[in-house]
């Protein structure tokens, strides 16, 4: 293999764009899915980014079309599933084709393309509401998450023979390029979001980014099965204590 080149399925925004470019600053050829994909970029170092137009409601139809860039592009090194539901319709359907069924086909599907010379691996990124519940977000939503996990952990046994590597990246809230001036204008929020996480401060799509790049470069190649959390430690904080300490409360 002379480049890696490596696929990002809903990658257009937030995570996968850092991630994409994470992938292309390494020098990698970086297919990037999404219904508005990228325009085309190259970057010093031999790296590109290419943009592909996709729809994970249609994954046989987006299967057929990634095997045609396989064949321009050559196979892959690693497989990164970012894609989540944004239509109109019923939440529920909706929401467990593009994250379920888009996701099995789609590594079912592309299983037999990894480049046996490159990292061969797939990272499934989700969300902390995998394990706990986000009272903004659907029950799709938070079925969806946590099925992705257990997902990931079945295909990890099951290709783990072929040496094709399978985890979880979960985040927690985070500040995203898109949404970094709503939370600049709600400082107030973002010092709550300070308070209470271990780490002091909100993380960045760039950070979870990063979490998803090592789990599918060689420093992880032997990792398989587990899901990172991002969180800044959040999800160790016990809720009725964080509550007290929050009202201020002592003890």
């Amino acid at each position: 293999m002379t480049q890696k080149h490596s696929l990002i399925i809903g990658g257009t925004k937030g995570v996968g764009r850092e991630l994409a470019g994470l992938f292309a600053a390494e020098g990698q050829v970086v297919t990037v899915v999404g219904r508005q994909p990228p325009a085309p970029a190259a970057l010093s170092g031999g790296g590109r980014i290419v943009g592909f137009r996709g729809d994970a409601e249609r994954a046989g139809d987006l299967l057929e079309g990634l095997r045609g860039e396989i064949a321009r592009r050559g196979k892959w090194s690693s497989l990164v599933f970012l894609q989540r539901y944004r239509g109109q319709g019923d939440a529920w359907s909706g929401e467990l084709s593009v994250s379920l069924h888009a996701t099995r086909l789609l590594l079912e599907g592309l299983a037999d393309e990894f480049d046996p010379a490159g990292d061969r691996s797939v990272v499934v990124v989700t969300s902390s509401a995998g394990s706990f519940v986000a009272r903004s977000q659907t029950a799709a939503y938070h079925v969806a998450k946590a099925a992705l996990r257990q997902l990931a952990r079945f295909y990890a046994v099951r290709l783990g023979p072929r040496g094709i590597r399978v985890n979880v990246v979960s985040p927690c809230t985070f500040v995203k390029p898109e949404s970094a001036a709503f939370y600049e204008g709600r400082k107030d929020l973002r010092a709550l979001y300070a308070r209470i996480t271990p780490l002091g401060r909100m993380g960045t799509a760039a950070e979870v980014a990063q979490a998803a790049a090592f789990l599918c470069g060689p420093k992880a190649s032997f990792v398989t099965g587990q899901e990172l959390c991002v969180d800044g430690g959040l999800s160790l904080m016990l809720q009725d204590a964080l509550a007290r300490e929050v009202a201020g409360l002592a003890g």
